[in-house]
């Protein structure tokens, strides 16, 4: 009899599995495979395409107004010029907002305040070096942006300048030769004999005359002592020459035995009214001048150089004159002195050269023309039109490439009509811009305003040494 646990049996009896089993296995595996296949299609596609934010970053913008930014070709609605493709970003390109500066991110976005579309900046314009004059920064302008405002790109080469300085001159009256005249007594004036600036006075001549209560009664002390000894005689004597009366004027009285009313007043030197106070009638007292006069028989003629050139001259340094309305009275002139100070406004250094003129062809204020022959110098230069001088340290933009402008200090010396010697800080071979560069300027003090203050360069920064300045070593 067979066991009931027999294989055999338990074959016989057991069920065949459901149709379509094997069918829905092989589903299975189709499912995973194709799984599998879309993963790995979506990561190849992942890896391969452009990111993003690059396939929705604008690629076209207005030359004129960087803000209008687009995705396709088309025109400004501003000023409708066409819209130029966007130059590939330089490396290290950081993402700023051009109405909130404030707002700077590393990768294309929206500003949070205004929406507008963040615009590619150089990390390098967002920051100020402290090589840079104070107030400016770095700025990146295109040619076409150069062109638009008149400016141009030119290349620092080497250059000759003349040995020859002009400069434009006037002549002043010499400074020793100046005298003014107070009278010795209060009085009132009763005669003027002088009564116009521009006369010429010899010494001892009359100007005036006034009359003084102190000096009437001096006088008439001295016609009442002339019967006492002679030591009141002479107390009475000394007193009148002390208020200004001469001695002749003196002897007069004591001759006569009658006081003058009036005391003359006399010039104290020979030389050309230039300033009258004296008026018939008026109140005088000691301490107000009546007159001044100042000597013209010698002048001076005083030339303003640039501070730039003018340490090319020195004392004894030779030159000829030449004046606008006297030809005729041109002459070779030396420096006696050269004053130790540089004009704020103008930035000159005065120079001080001596004139005879015993003829008295020459009057102050007459305008002319010196010259100096000055040693030649040769050196790297720029056009005039490419130096900013706005404040103490004059400076020049310099073309970094790829549009890059950074304003550089430089140290100038000699300059003729057209350029200007660069003795430090650009070389030959360097692109500097010249023309407009008061638009280039007022961008990059812009720029440098609208820069954050932690971008800003510190004291520290600037000079590493500062920190330590109050310590000693």
């Amino acid at each position: 009899m067979p066991h009931p646990h027999d294989p055999e049996n338990l074959r016989e009896g057991a069920e065949a599995p459901p149709p379509g089993v094997a069918v829905m296995a092989g589903v299975r595996w189709l499912l995973l495979l194709g799984t599998l296949a879309a993963a790995c299609f979506s990561w190849w596609s992942y890896a391969s395409a452009e990111p993003a934010a690059v396939q929705h970053a604008p690629r076209y913008r207005c030359p004129m107004h960087p803000q209008i930014t687009a995705h396709e070709p088309g025109e400004c609605p501003i000023c409708h010029m066409a819209l130029e493709p966007i130059a590939d970003e330089p490396p290290e390109t950081v993402y700023r907002c051009p109405m909130h500066p404030q707002i700077q991110q590393a990768e294309p976005g929206d500003c949070p305040i205004c929406g507008m579309d963040l615009e590619p900046v150089a990390a390098a314009d967002v920051a100020v070096s402290p090589d840079m004059p104070a107030g400016t920064a770095a700025i990146t302008l295109g040619l076409d942006r150069l062109q638009a405002i008149g400016a141009r790109v030119v290349v620092a080469g080497e250059h000759e300048f003349a040995g020859e300085l002009r400069s434009a001159a006037l002549t002043e009256f010499s400074e020793d030769g100046a005298a003014r005249v107070h009278v010795r007594a209060a009085g009132f004036i009763e005669r003027i004999a002088v009564a116009e600036t521009g006369v010429r006075v010899r010494k001892g001549q009359v100007l005036a005359e006034y009359y003084s209560p102190e000096i009437y009664q001096a006088q008439a002390e001295l016609v009442a002592a002339r019967g006492w000894s002679g030591p009141v005689v002479e107390a009475a004597r000394q007193r009148l020459e002390l208020l200004g009366l001469s001695t002749a004027a003196i002897d007069r009285v004591v001759r006569t035995g009658k006081p003058d009313r009036t005391t003359p007043v006399v010039a104290p030197a020979s030389g050309v009214v230039v300033a009258r106070a004296a008026v018939l009638g008026a109140y005088v007292r000691p301490e107000e001048p009546l007159y001044e006069l100042r000597e013209d028989h010698a002048l001076y003629l005083v030339a303003e150089l640039p501070a730039a050139r003018a340490v090319s001259v020195r004392t004894g340094t030779k030159g000829h004159v030449r004046f606008t309305s006297r030809p005729e009275q041109g002459r070779d002139v030396a420096v006696d002195l050269v004053y130790p100070s540089v004009a704020a406004d103008s930035r000159s250094v005065r120079v001080r050269m001596p004139l005879t003129n015993d003829d008295r062809a020459l009057v102050a204020g007459m305008p002319a023309t010196v010259s100096f022959a000055l040693a030649g110098e040769t050196g790297v230069a720029v056009p005039r039109d490419a130096i900013v001088d706005a404040g103490a340290q004059p400076y020049v933009f310099v073309d970094a490439g790829g549009g890059r402008l950074v304003p550089r200090p430089v140290v100038l010396g000699g300059r003729d009509a057209e350029f200007v010697r660069v003795r430090e800080g650009v070389s030959a071979g360097e692109r500097v811009v010249a023309g407009a560069t008061f638009l280039v300027d007022a961008e990059s003090r812009l720029r440098a305003a609208l820069i954050p203050a932690a971008a800003q360069p510190t004291a520290a920064h600037a000079d590493p040494h500062a920190q330590h300045a109050g310590h000693a070593p």
